[in-house]
């Protein structure tokens, strides 16, 4: 995972890079993470271009993050999907949570009218 603050728009967007893979291995991390994230961002993008496999483990703290960003009145989009990935998300509905990008840079530009932190 890799993390960087984006303020380009005129506010902070954490954009997260995901790599490989989020399962039962590394899920709790990425969750223990993100709460720091919180405290330089409340806006997020979860780039997914990088991301090969996704468990119900690495879903669940998506889902987590997004709610934790909620939370906080912010909000967590995600970005470049790949197939594998993208069929988790349709099969358990979780796409439904989320607001999905073909970029990050699309993803990137929504948050224009959002407020910063």
């Amino acid at each position: 995972m890799i993390f960087h603050l984006d303020t380009s728009t005129g506010q902070s967007v954490g954009i997260v890079t995901l790599k490989n893979r989020i399962d039962a291995s590394n899920s709790s991390e990425l969750q223990k993470v993100f709460t720091q994230w919180l405290q330089q961002a409340s806006v997020f993008i979860f780039d997914c271009k990088e991301l090969d496999f996704i468990d119900s483990s690495g879903l669940g703290a998506i889902v987590s993050c997004l709610r934790k960003a909620l939370e906080q009145h912010g909000d967590l989009k995600l970005a470049a999907l790949g197939p594998k990935v993208s069929m988790i998300f349709e099969l358990t509905k979780a796409k439904q949570l989320f607001s999905i990008f073909s970029d990050a840079t699309e993803a990137l530009q929504s948050f224009s009218t959002v407020g910063t932190k």
